[in-house]
């Protein structure tokens, strides 16, 4: 007998660090169930909400109506909450910082600690960069030079520092070895960053914004990839390639960052950049498939 059809509802802050993780569980679900998935994002008053759900039982914004909503970040695991109230299956994405009696399920990386009976834990942040979607994101472009290395940059934020001179130093063996460089900057990048990339490297393709990110083809492309140590978002997703990961930095990082490195290393995913060109193969991360059959099995779906 087939399973039946779910209503599928993510529930995000609009920060696309939280909705890509929600995100990337829906689609991981809907490949192994027909689902139908809607994307939601709200902006609720967290203290108000959560005063209410503790006080009344329901919530102040509007809980949509689905077998299963998936919340991400704190304004959308509040949701997330309130709909569960209402008879959905709520699962929370990172620490909902409320009862975790709240919810069915929640989600976090291994590397923040959250224990509990109804927490399931992810080797960094789940995400979209499924093999698929990594290989057709490559079609439409052409053919990258080999060697290709394709870098990720972060840059500074509360739980890292980020060294422009360091990520140079850490490009510049490859650069000599001969491979061509491929740069895609975020939003935290600073702009006195890339100008000193490009004057070290005048030949490197930095984005520039102005196109859709070229990224996922990229990374399918690309013979080596390089992610400052800043982004645990983008570490995952590069790892779900399969291709040899360097992780540019030494700066401070939080104590959980510190773990996540740890973890990737000994699991033979990443290796420094300092060290230089080299190669190695190590099973493709990809946690969101991992955990999403877990998940329609304690739902009992």
């Amino acid at each position: 007998m087939s399973r039946k059809s779910l209503n599928l509802a993510v529930v995000t802050d609009g920060r696309p660090g939280n909705r890509v993780q929600a995100e990337g569980l829906a689609q991981a679900i809907a490949r192994l169930q027909a689902a139908d998935m809607r994307i939601h994002d709200v902006d609720v008053n967290p203290f108000w909400q959560t005063l209410s759900l503790r006080l009344t039982g329901r919530g102040l914004g509007t809980a949509p109506d689905a077998d299963i909503v998936i919340g991400a970040g704190r304004r959308g695991n509040l949701i997330a909450a309130q709909a569960r109230r209402a008879g959905a299956k709520a699962i929370a994405i990172l620490n909902p910082a409320v009862p975790l009696r709240w919810f069915d399920l929640v989600i976090t990386p291994e590397h923040d600690g959250l224990r509990g009976d109804n927490v399931l834990t992810a080797l960094g942040s789940m995400n979209t960069m499924s093999q698929q979607r990594i290989a057709e994101a490559a079609q439409g472009f052409t053919p990258l030079p080999a060697p290709a290395l394709t870098i990720l940059i972060g840059g500074p934020s509360k739980s890292a520092d980020f060294n422009v001179q360091e990520l140079i130093a850490d490009i510049t063996p490859f650069a000599g070895a001969g491979y061509h460089l491929f740069a895609t900057p975020s939003r935290r990048t600073p702009d006195a960053a890339i100008d000193m990339l490009r004057a070290s490297f005048p030949r490197m393709v930095i984005w520039d914004g102005a196109a859709p990110n070229p990224y996922p083809g990229w990374l399918h492309l690309a013979q080596a990839i390089m992610v400052t140590r800043d982004s645990v978002n983008m570490l995952s997703e590069a790892a779900a390639t399969g291709i040899p990961l360097y992780v540019s930095g030494t700066g401070r990082v939080a104590e959980k960052f510190t773990r996540f490195h740890a973890t990737l290393q000994a699991r033979g995913i990443t290796r420094p950049a300092s060290n230089g060109p080299d190669h190695w193969e190590y099973t493709p991360l990809h946690e969101a498939d991992r955990i999403a059959p877990v998940v329609l099995e304690r739902l009992g779906l």
